[in-house]
């Protein structure tokens, strides 16, 4: 089965040596972690949880319109919240 990295051109790019998603056999199997960043200035949004929340749901949007693909077509997606 191939593999293929996904980046949204929508996003700044990774961080580190991975891509936003991986592809595997015409599924996005795996992303990478997001985080409420605005990705014009890098820095985390103002206002919160509910700003950041909101942050993280658009760029995983972004991330599934690289990989042709849609909110609907998801079985689970875990949450990680920290307190930094």
């Amino acid at each position: 089965m191939s593999k293929t990295a996904i980046t949204s051109p929508e996003l700044a790019p990774p961080v580190g040596p991975f891509p936003q998603a991986i592809e595997v056999g015409g599924f996005l199997y795996y992303f990478s972690g997001q985080v409420g960043q605005d990705p014009a200035t890098g820095k985390v949004v103002e206002g919160g949880i509910v700003a950041e929340t909101e942050r993280v749901f658009r760029h995983l949007s972004a991330v599934l319109k690289a990989g042709r693909q849609e909110f609907r077509s998801r079985l689970r997606a875990p949450a990680y919240i920290s307190r930094a």
